[in-house]
């Protein structure tokens, strides 16, 4: 085959034990919760398989636990009734041209429950550690050799289900404080029989694993590990200890492939999926060191935050890795490998690492706030666009994430658009968050819905503010009200809805004053935060970088929100405010702003205080939609939608599926004409267990 032009390591076969490979990109593992019990769903199939199809990536990695006692919501191979679910999965990825395997694991974070709505069931670890994280916490008991035995018998058990199912390989989870990590660990593992002490007394669970998933797989099988470089913490393991481990497990013939990446869960969440505060790349100099301990073995990575396939070439060419993958760039552009083996790169997404992919958990969401089709291919997939039952003249106002992807949408599916935008720059309130100090990769995203709308067509006019009349005006059949929200500029809060007195004086500000109206308070600055986003520390960091004093002040008990924590930002916010020199005052509130000074008080236990010598205030306290239009506009459009913060204000992710899901209603027979017919409409968007060709 001739060699791919830009791309010939990429797009060139690689032979993994007895699996051959069309090219070197893989979907990288990860917890995806699209299961009907230990099933694959039909959603998990469409999800895997979009990404596969078309020339896509060669090999899928599928998350799944070794037993179903320690899952939450992958899929888990062990039990029989499982099986033909994930055949139909496996035949669907071949069907698609690739190849898959699984990644097997047991995690101290997933241990289940003894029952539904049950107490968690414990936690196994080699020795008895104490753990916390997202709301979870408590310690593992030290397992015994018969618990040992017990989960060797379950990888067995699941790798010979997988074999059934026609999968093509089996990854052993070796990283991430998986269990078996953690008798690796020397920070963990505190035994002191034959599975602790020595390197290679800690390495033995992971040798009688894989001899108990070769036994599984049989000789049709490509069976691999994934393994940690480096643990990062003091009292861990570091790149040498890997690199003899990697040789030792090489050398015996174990693995037919080596996955190679870096961080623990939880302590070291920022780095196991790097957002947007964490650099590039981040993983590269620490697979450098262990690689070479692979010998002939293949190794694959994913890098940390791979988003142009340039990168995934050059770390081939240089020997860093045989195959490099992704997840988070193919949430956000399933075609990603697609677009880069036929020269259509320009059209693809960038990842841009918000993490809501993860920190959607914090309520219930999952998907990508820049691609809402992602988790959703089933119903939204890249093949869905057929055209509508009738196409209409639609208008659309707002041209936040909301507004441009709606825009997007519907002139894809045949319409004719408009787009009308008040400010001179699209991108509404995220375009605001790119102007913050380390986010400005952001911008990645409206650049590509810029381009994607012009490319489409679609008539964009901004600088307009659209009144009812201008709307009117353009004969709309269908209309979408993306007007977004605004901090209040009275003060209110979700913790206290009502005015802080003094909000109207001329030294308080808004966010949108700073990073729009280029306002530069200086001097002893009061951040009030009441929503725990990046508006607000970015807001603090931004002022504490450019000389304030800035003081933050919350009602909460850290300067950002649970949805920060579980989207591994936390640590990287903290640090930036503190290299600003940003104080965080927890547990406080304001009951007056005066001159110079605040009123403040506790909100748990009423105490008050004072805040002296102010000079200026910032009230980031919560956000109000920009409301108005759409009322007038009621029985005067055939179809009307409000959509996005303009309907409620909820985290940015909202907009974007928001303006797909009402998009996708236009033109159509029997869809409903507002919000209030699709918010009370009978729907049904439930799991399945997928079947053959199902």
């Amino acid at each position: 085959m001739a060699q791919h032009p830009k791309y010939p390591n990429v797009f060139s076969p690689l032979k993994i034990g007895p699996v051959e490979l069309e090219n070197r990109y893989y979907f990288s593992p990860h917890g995806v919760p699209l299961t009907v019990g230990c099933s694959p769903s039909n959603d998990l199939v469409a999800y895997v398989t979009e990404r596969v199809k078309d020339g896509g990536c060669g090999l899928a990695i599928v998350s799944c636990t070794a037993h179903w006692r320690g899952r939450d919501y992958q899929p888990c191979p062990y039990p029989p009734e499982a099986i033909p679910a994930f055949r139909a999965l496996a035949d669907a990825v071949h069907d698609a041209g690739g190849k898959i395997f699984a990644q097997i694991w047991y995690h101290w974070l997933s241990t289940g429950h003894w029952q539904p709505l049950s107490p968690r069931a414990p936690s196994l670890g080699p020795s008895n550690s104490q753990f916390a994280f997202g709301g979870i916490s408590g310690a593992t008991h030290e397992v015994t050799h018969e618990e040992i035995r017990m989960l060797g018998d379950a990888h067995r058990q699941s790798a010979r289900h997988l074999r059934e199912a026609g999968f093509d390989g089996v990854e052993i989870h070796a990283s991430h404080s998986g269990i078996i990590e953690q008798f690796f660990s020397p920070y963990y593992n505190r035994r002191d029989d034959e599975y602790g002490g020595s390197l290679d007394n800690r390495l033995r669970l992971l040798i009688e694993t894989l001899e108990a998933v070769r036994e599984g797989a049989g000789d049709g099988m490509a069976v691999g590990m994934r393994f940690n470089c480096d643990e990062l913490v003091e009292g861990g393991y570091d790149t040498t200890d890997a690199h003899q481990a990697v040789k030792s497990i090489c050398d015996r013939g174990l693995v037919d492939f080596v996955d190679l990446d870096v961080a623990m869960e939880p302590l070291q969440l920022k780095y196991g999926m790097p957002s947007v505060l964490v650099e590039e790349h981040f993983y590269k100099p620490f697979v450098e060191q262990v690689r070479s301990a692979a010998g002939d073995v293949p190794v694959l990575s994913v890098l940390g935050r791979v988003t142009r396939m340039e990168d995934a070439e050059a770390a081939i060419n240089s020997g860093v890795c045989d195959m490099v993958g992704s997840a988070r760039q193919l949430i956000a552009e399933p075609q990603f490998v697609a677009r880069a083996r036929e020269g259509t790169e320009e059209f693809g997404r960038t990842c841009i690492a918000c993490n809501h992919c993860l920190g959607g958990m914090a309520d219930g969401s999952f998907g990508c706030a820049i691609n809402p089709a992602s988790y959703r291919e089933r119903l939204w997939g890249t093949e869905t666009f057929s055209p509508a039952a009738k196409p209409s003249k639609v208008v659309v106002v707002g041209g936040g994430p909301g507004g441009l992807e709606a825009a997007r949408v519907a002139a894809r599916r045949g319409h004719t658009v408009t787009l009308l935008e008040a400010r001179d720059q699209l991108g509404g309130a995220l375009e605001l968050w790119a102007r913050l100090p380390g986010r400005e990769f952001y911008s990645h995203a409206i650049a590509w819905w810029e381009a994607e709308l012009d490319r489409l067509g679609v008539t964009v006019r901004k600088g307009e503010k659209a009144s009812a009349e201008d709307v009117l005006a353009l004969s709309p059949d269908a209309v979408i009200v993306a007007t977004g929200g605004q901090f209040s500029r009275e003060g209110r809060s979700g913790a206290f809805d009502r005015e802080i007195p003094g909000a109207d004086q001329p030294h308080v500000f808004s966010p949108e004053d700073i990073l729009e109206g280029g306002a530069n308070p200086q001097g002893r600055v009061v951040v009030i935060d009441g929503e725990g986003t990046h508006a607000s520390v970015g807001i603090a960091e931004l002022l504490g970088k450019r000389g304030a004093e800035v003081i933050m002040v919350s009602s909460n008990h850290a300067p950002y929100s649970n949805r920060v924590v579980m989207a591994f930002e936390g640590e990287p916010v903290s640090r930036r405010l503190a290299e600003a020199n940003v104080t965080f005052r927890q547990q406080t509130w304001i009951s007056q702003i005066g001159k110079r000074d605040l009123a403040t008080f506790d909100p748990y236990s009423e105490w008050e205080g004072t805040i002296e010598k102010v000079d200026a205030v910032v009230l980031a306290t919560g956000r109000e939609s920009v409301k108005g239009l759409a009322s007038e506009l009621e029985r005067k459009v055939a179809q009307i939608f409000t959509i996005g913060d303009a309907l409620c204000v909820r985290p940015m992710a909202t907009a974007a599926y928001e303006g797909q899901k009402f998009a996708r209603e236009i033109g159509e027979e029997g869809a409903p004409t507002s919000i209030a017919e699709a918010f009370f409409a009978d729907e049904d968007y439930g799991l399945y267990p997928t079947e053959a060709g199902s």
